[in-house]
Order: C-alpha cells, then sequence, then structure tokens
C-alpha cells in the first residue's frame, strides 16, 4: 500500500492496538464489552484511538465511563449559615457530578458547633456512611484524634482550607495562607496613608490557617516599618453579633486605625459595623478580608472593604475530589498530601 492511501484510509482496530501496545483482542473486548479490561488499559486504548481518529472513540469513552468505581465522599463544612460555605458546598457538589473517572455519591454535613469534642463525634459519626471525607475543622487533639481513626479504618481524609497536624494523618488541599497573609499585610502598607495602629479579626486561633495568616501579616508589616502599632488580636467567634459588638468597640477606641485583616469568618458582622460608622461620616481604616460573596463583593463596590482573597473554589473544590478519589481507589494516598491551590484576589476595579 503507497504512503498516500495509507494516510488517507480509515484507522482499524488493528492501529489502535499497535498504537496503544496491546492486543486487537484487547481493544475488541473494550469496545465490545466482551470481558473486563483493567482501567489504566482501557485509558490507553482511548488515548491511541483519539491520537488516530478511530471512528469509534465515542463509543471507546463510553465503555470506559460505564467500568467508573462508585466512591462515597462526605464534606464536614463548618457553619451552614455562611455564605462561603453553601458556595463551596455546591463547588464540591459539582466537581463530583462531573468528574469522569468515578461515579461519586457525596454526603455534605455541617460542623455548625464550635466545640471540639462534639465536632469530632460528628466527623466519626460519618465513618460508615463515606470512603472518603474533607473537613474544615480546628486543629484540636481530639479532632485530631477523630480523624487519625477514621484514616486507620479506611476512610482518605483531606483537611480542606485549614490544615491538620501530623498526627491526623490527612491530606491538606486549600491556598497557601502564609502568602494569603503576608498579602494583606502588602494591601494595608500600600493602601494606608501612613505607618499606625493595625488589627487583626479571627474567628478562633484553633484554625491553623487563620493562626498562619495573622502571623504573616503581622511579620510583614513589623518587616516593612517600625512605626505600625501592633494591636492585640480580636475574636470575632464567627458570630455576626458577636463581631458586630467587637469591631464597633475596636473602631471606637482607636479612631486612629490604620488597617483591619479580618482572617477569619464574621465578616458580615464587621460589614455591619463598617456601614454604621460611614453613615456617621467616621473615617476607617483600610480593610482587607477572605473569601469573595456576595456580601463582601457589595463591601468591595461601597469601598467598605478595600481587597478579599479568596480561595478559587471550583479549583479548590475539584482538587480535593480527585485527591480523595485517587486515594479510595489506591491510586495516590492522601497522608502527606499538600495541594496548594492559586489565591484568588478582588478589589473593586475587578468586579
Amino acid at each position: 500500500m503507497s504512503e498516500s492511501a495509507r494516510a488517507t484510509r480509515r484507522p482499524t482496530m488493528a492501529d489502535v492496538a499497535r498504537e496503544a501496545g496491546v492486543s486487537l483482542s484487547t481493544v475488541d473486548r473494550v469496545l465490545n464489552l466482551r470481558a473486563d479490561v483493567r482501567r489504566d488499559t482501557a485509558q490507553r486504548i482511548v488515548e491511541a484511538a483519539t491520537r488516530l481518529g478511530f471512528h469509534a472513540k465515542a463509543v471507546l469513552e463510553q465503555r470506559l465511563l460505564t467500568h467508573r468505581p462508585t466512591v462515597r465522599l462526605g464534606f464536614a463544612l463548618h457553619k451552614s449559615g455562611v455564605a462561603f460555605y453553601q458556595v463551596l458546598a455546591q463547588a464540591l457538589s459539582s466537581a463530583a457530578a462531573h468528574y469522569p473517572h468515578a461515579r461519586i455519591r457525596v454526603v455534605i454535613a455541617y460542623l455548625d458547633e464550635l466545640d471540639p469534642a462534639r465536632v469530632a463525634q460528628r466527623i466519626a459519626a460519618l465513618r460508615d456512611q463515606v470512603d472518603g471525607l474533607g473537613v474544615v475543622a480546628v486543629d484540636h487533639p481530639v479532632i485530631r484524634q477523630a480523624v487519625a481513626r477514621l484514616s486507620d479504618s479506611g476512610v482518605a481524609v483531606v483537611a480542606l482550607i485549614s490544615a491538620l497536624s501530623p498526627a491526623a494523618t490527612a491530606g491538606y488541599v486549600g491556598v497557601d495562607n502564609r502568602r494569603m497573609g503576608r498579602t494583606a499585610g502588602w494591601f494595608v502598607s500600600r493602601l494606608a496613608n501612613r505607618p499606625g495602629p493595625v488589627a487583626v479579626l479571627l474567628s478562633s486561633q484553633g484554625f491553623q490557617c487563620q493562626e498562619l495568616r495573622e502571623f504573616s501579616f503581622r511579620s510583614y508589616l513589623a518587616d516593612q516599618s517600625p512605626d505600625w502599632d501592633l494591636l492585640a488580636t480580636r475574636l470575632t467567634l464567627e458570630d455576626d453579633a458577636f463581631a458586630h459588638g467587637n469591631t464597633l468597640d475596636l473602631l471606637t477606641g482607636e479612631p486612629e486605625l490604620a488597617g483591619l485583616y479580618v482572617a477569619g469568618g464574621g465578616i458580615a458582622g464587621v460589614i455591619q459595623a463598617l456601614g454604621e460608622l460611614k453613615a456617621r461620616q467616621q473615617r476607617l481604616p483600610i480593610v482587607v478580608c477572605n473569601e469573595v460573596t456576595p456580601l463582601t463583593a457589595h463591601a468591595l463596590r461601597d469601598g467598605l472593604v478595600h481587597a478579599v482573597l479568596s480561595h478559587p473554589v471550583a479549583a479548590l473544590a475539584e482538587r480535593t475530589v480527585d485527591a480523595l478519589v485517587q486515594a479510595v481507589t489506591g491510586a495516590r494516598p492522601v497522608a502527606g498530601l499538600v495541594a496548594i491551590v492559586p489565591m484568588q484576589v478582588d478589589v473593586q476595579e475587578s468586579l
């Protein structure tokens, strides 16, 4: 056969077998569902068919999809009433629904309790419901123990947003929180008229992510100038009413406050307080917070907040689902996994 004829003829099953490095009968088994074929072998055949432009490529791809394993994934998120966690839950469900290599059943649970013992009980209760678990929780000994027991029982666990200590044997998927804290410091140092008092609001110092953001924020400003007055950290307890009162107390007690970094939850209460003081025409500090939501986006547009540093929710969800499925199917363990997603930065002009 001439080269021109070979170039114009349609690829055959034999061509696909040769390209994939398998036998013709193996391609036939995948195409006609005659017997089980290892998933990696079937994937190689589909890739070869794609490269060659094989006319039955779509059929091969569908055969691969029909052999997807079924995996049960749970996600224990923090605070059901917080907009960010509602958006994250939707993104995780969507990532699971569109995951190409497994059929995924999703269980969403919310850890509305701050008490570590109650949170540990909720995590332990998911053991028989899931094969893999993504969890947002404080790094407390009883929670680490609950997660470690879950891992010992064969459930793959990944910490989302905030890492857990190595004793928990959980992987981590989230942003680089050190970089996030230093970025918040960068915004304050560049946007404030001059160095002055600055404050940090946290939900709880039990979250590794918030502890690291706070330390990095303070470290950055201290490196920039000794004239920054780093005030004592205040808590919001993830409670909007408490955050509102604490913010009012801070801003009325420190009228020259140059910068405020809200490194944790309770942002609705903080924004409410900022709005009230703006209505009184009181001077406001440069404010940086975390996680873009309709509320924080509105605050950006109104000038109450100057920058929002966020997890890219879709990317976070996709990396988490993939890490858990890979662990559950034995392809890659999560112990020691650190998957960093790029930080999202929003300012008024970017919306």
